[in-house]
């Protein structure tokens, strides 16, 4: 099919071709009545995520003692939103994940400190990170292997985080081409273990002031879909994102390999 001719895209997001969303971090203000997504993935992702937090409660939930009055706070926020029953489970947390697909984290400032910190999750879905290498760490430090985390964007993200207003929530995306679509991968060795069809996986991020507690609720919903599910101006605007990409870059997104997998991918699409 030629670029010509164009279908209507089947994903719910393309933000490598949405200038709004292209200067990082490229938030935008969003309607606190769409602060939660579903879709035709709810069932699938909702009966994953109860497996997950039964069989790797350790590895996808955690909080610190400093973090229990944002935990119940952000469990009485996401039920007043959804008006749903809170679920069977001893934690605010693994409530909160039995409810909606999105995963959270809860990031506070402390009195004596700039950057805001890692102190809770529910991370069902991590994206090639561990949670418990992030947990209790600040912004800056979560962010390390992020090869374009600037000092000049560390900067911008930390005042991104002091200005959430309750009420006014926030929302941006990010994407990455995985060789897989494998929800849960809570390791960064992912390399050596995936070698499948390609899938591209969007991340739909919300940050939301909790009004008691100030904590900020970093919101991750998660959506994966084949890589001949884009429409054909989608697979233009990914080749002409990914073409111009520095080594680092490339081997933070997945390595050589991938890349030009990718490439070619697109490109068989022209």
């Amino acid at each position: 099919m030629g670029r010509g001719a164009y279908r209507a895209a089947m994903i719910a997001y393309a933000p490598w071709a949405d200038p709004r969303l292209a200067r990082k971090p490229g938030t935008m203000p969003l309607d606190p009545a769409d602060w939660l997504e579903t879709g035709a993935d709810t069932a699938a992702q909702m009966a994953y995520r109860g497996v997950l937090i039964e069989t790797a409660r350790e590895v996808v939930l955690a909080g610190l003692p400093e973090s229990e009055e944002a935990q119940a706070e952000l469990r009485e926020t996401v039920v007043a939103h959804t008006g749903g029953a809170v679920p069977d489970d001893p934690s605010p947390l693994g409530q909160v994940g039995r409810m909606v697909q999105e995963d959270f984290c809860l990031l506070q400032q402390r009195a004596d400190e700039e950057e805001y910190r890692l102190t809770a999750a529910i991370l069902c879905f991590p994206s090639r990170w561990s949670l418990a290498e992030k947990l209790g760490h600040p912004l800056t430090h979560i962010h390390g292997p992020v090869p374009d985390y600037t000092d000049d964007l560390a900067r911008r993200v930390n005042r991104l985080f002091e200005g959430v207003r309750v009420g006014r929530p926030l929302w941006r995306a990010n994407w990455t081409v995985h060789p897989t679509d494998e929800l849960y991968q809570p390791s960064g060795e992912w390399r050596q273990a995936e070698d499948g069809p390609l899938h591209i996986r969007v991340e739909r991020q919300t940050f939301l002031r909790l009004p008691r507690s100030k904590a900020v609720v970093f919101g991750i919903r998660t959506y994966v879909d084949p890589l001949d599910a884009l429409s054909d101006a989608e697979a233009q605007a990914l080749r002409e994102a990914l073409t111009p990409l520095g080594p680092e870059e490339v081997d933070y997104r997945g390595g050589v390999d991938l890349h030009r997998a990718t490439l070619d991918a697109l490109a068989a699409r022209a």
